[in-house]
């Protein structure tokens, strides 16, 4: 493998690098608006394990890069805000000009929830 390569397992290792934001909705609504959000920005589901508050997507080459791999972490802080913490990484690192998808991922979860996020 490359260097500045990312895997899914690669990905999936980078939980602490996350930025994060909480959205005051329960658990099960932030992980379904998440699913919901990823459909809608078009990412190919490549994990989803609601139990360990985990889901990897990733998405293909574009005219600006290579493809992504992106993890979405989620963890309810009480029974009305959730904890999102998402890290996308390029899948290979040279001349690699990804969206910003952690931005456009927590603006559409908002979308999916109808409501703003609160940090």
């Amino acid at each position: 493998m490359l260097s500045g390569c990312a895997s899914t397992e690669s990905v999936k290792a980078s939980q602490e690098q996350g930025v994060h934001r909480v959205y005051t909705a329960p658990y099960n609504s932030v992980y379904a608006a998440t699913l919901a959000a990823v459909k809608a920005k078009e990412l190919e589901l490549v994990e989803s394990d609601p139990a360990a508050g985990r889901i990897v997507v990733s998405h293909g080459i574009s005219l600006l890069s290579w493809g992504e791999r992106i993890a979405i972490w989620l963890r309810p802080l009480n029974e009305s805000n959730t904890d999102v913490a998402i890290v996308s990484k390029p899948i290979l690192a040279p001349l690699n000009f990804p969206p910003d998808w952690t931005s456009k991922l927590f603006e559409q979860i908002a979308t999916e929830l109808g409501t703003p996020k609160t940090k």
